[in-house]
């Protein structure tokens, strides 16, 4: 897994660039045509390719492109932290490809610091960006999406803000009719994880969870309105995932509907 191979790799013998500021340390590592991102420590919190930039290397990021399942003709789409701009790579390809169609795609990120960083190092492509917190956010909004995207990873209930204040009402008051919150978790225990699931329950008609065989992270897909069962192998076969995945789905164990 790609992820894992770059873990052991992240030390000074590969880092091209470090970016400080008061409160903030980004390193950026590149080897065999693979550059990724760290805020100092061994945690990659994205990789991209250098010689295709539009291809989702993680596991996360593909499971991401199942918001573009439902039957819709136009998809907007709001994206609560930019990482490494993977997902806006990803989308704005296949829309300048015409495998899917943007209405709206607008990114939240809440450092300086990482847009700068993207922009110079991950071939971040011109959008509509905004430097803000990302929850704070949720709060002002008066547009309405399709699709909410959420790649936060936390392992302690003190910094899980799924399972506090009003988050996930928030969410589903910004999405539309039929949206889509679609975002990765981390199930550091099992009473969190059933806690989350009663939560979502209340605000989201359908809930699909993906599994993977190399990460103890899951993704969660809650919908507003009933929606298909995903199948894998037709997930693999869709033209938009199939254009900017490496093995799509190669890391999936088990997709489970509630």
């Amino acid at each position: 897994m790609i992820i894992l191979e770059l873990e052991r790799l992240t030390n000074t013998n590969h880092c091209i660039a470090v970016i400080e500021s008061d409160d903030t340390k980004l390193c950026v590592y590149e080897v065999d045509a693979l550059r990724w991102l760290t805020f100092g420590d061994t945690v990659i919190q994205g990789v991209m390719s250098v010689a295709r930039p539009e291809l989702l290397l993680s596991p996360v990021s593909q499971v991401f492109l199942m918001c573009f399942l439902q039957d819709k003709p136009s998809y907007s789409v709001l994206n609560l932290g930019l990482g490494t701009g993977a997902v806006e790579r990803a989308f704005y390809y296949l829309y300048e490809k015409q495998l899917i169609n943007l209405s709206a795609m607008k990114s939240i990120e809440v450092s300086p610091e990482v847009k700068q960083c993207v922009q110079r190092f991950f071939h971040l492509p011109s959008g509509d960006i905004e430097i803000a917190d990302a929850l704070s956010y949720l709060n002002t909004v008066s547009q309405q999406y399709d699709v909410i995207l959420l790649d936060f990873c936390f392992d302690n209930a003190e910094d899980d803000f799924m399972l506090q204040g009003d988050f996930l009402q928030q969410a589903s008051n910004v999405l539309g009719d039929t949206g889509e919150l679609i975002f990765n978790y981390c199930p550091y225990s099992e009473v969190a994880l059933e806690n989350l699931l009663k939560l979502l329950k209340r605000n989201f008609t359908s809930i699909t969870l993906v599994e993977f065989f190399d990460l103890k992270n899951i993704i969660i897909k809650a919908s507003k309105s009933s929606c298909s069962l995903v199948d894998l192998k037709e997930f693999q076969a869709y033209p938009a995932i199939k254009a900017v995945t490496a093995e799509v789905g190669a890391g999936i164990q088990k997709i489970y509907h509630f």
